[in-house]
């Protein structure tokens, strides 16, 4: 049975903690984090930052949060033991090569992390309008606080495998190429310095696009670099990709 939902966009606030902790704690599976204090962090640095909640819900019923998207400058997260466990987590998943260019990046105080969570069957307008505002929120706050200023987004994004059976005999014997679970990341990616990816032990997924039943698809995460430039410009890219899939 199909629900109609009516959706509102607001700033991240004290009440939306809960939700926006569950969002969190799925889009960042495998690494070791305080979730909690990230969420506060989020909402206390509310200006580049939206929620998308249900609209009209009655008082004193749950009014879940089903997306957000943040741009968090690592240098307001206060606790700084908290900030070097989050960095270690993630240098902990990325690979040999890329390491030390990705540690410089991370301990850089030109460096934020970009969130975007949301339920995977969201509609793909929704998620068109966070990146809008988000784009439009970071114009604004740079030129009222420096902090904004930074040069590099760190992007964790929701990726897959396919099944085996799916894959060309040859690419079977090579580890599987990882996909992402929508449109925007793939964006993202293209225009990314730096990547890399880990497999989720407990997950599997279906992508946005139409996958048949009866596949399982291995769950991972990933890891995009790019310079706040790129992003800016690429946002416009991400706008056209997704109008063009709901159209």
């Amino acid at each position: 049975e199909l629900t109609q939902v009516e959706f509102e966009a607001c700033p991240p606030a004290d009440e939306d903690w809960s939700g926006v902790r569950v969002l969190l704690q799925s889009l960042l599976q495998g690494l070791t984090l305080d979730v909690g204090y990230l969420s506060q962090t989020i909402i206390d640095n509310y200006k580049v930052g939206t929620v998308i909640k249900g609209a009209d819900i009655a008082e004193g019923e749950d009014d879940p949060v089903f997306a957000l998207a943040s741009l968090l400058p690592l240098q307001l997260y206060k606790d700084k033991a908290k900030l070097e466990q989050l960095i270690s987590s993630l240098l902990g998943k990325c690979g040999t090569e890329e390491l030390g260019e990705v540690e410089k990046i991370l301990r850089s105080p030109d460096t934020a992390l970009l969130v975007n969570a949301k339920f995977a069957n969201l509609p793909l307008q929704i998620t068109a309008q966070l990146y809008k505002a988000l784009k439009m929120e970071l114009i604004t706050e740079r030129k009222e606080n420096p902090v904004y200023n930074v040069k590099h987004l760190i992007v964790v994004g929701k990726s897959y495998t396919e099944p085996d059976k799916r894959r060309k005999k040859k690419a079977r014997l090579s580890e599987p190429s990882v996909q992402y679970q929508s449109c925007d990341l793939d964006a993202l990616s293209e225009a990314a310095s730096h990547k890399f990816s880990w497999r989720l032990q407990d997950e599997t997924l279906a992508p946005v696009s139409a996958t048949a039943a009866n596949e399982v698809l291995q769950g991972y995460r990933s890891v995009l670099v790019l310079s706040i430039d790129t992003f800016l410009k690429r946002v416009d890219n991400i706008l056209e990709t997704l109008t063009e899939h709901t159209g």
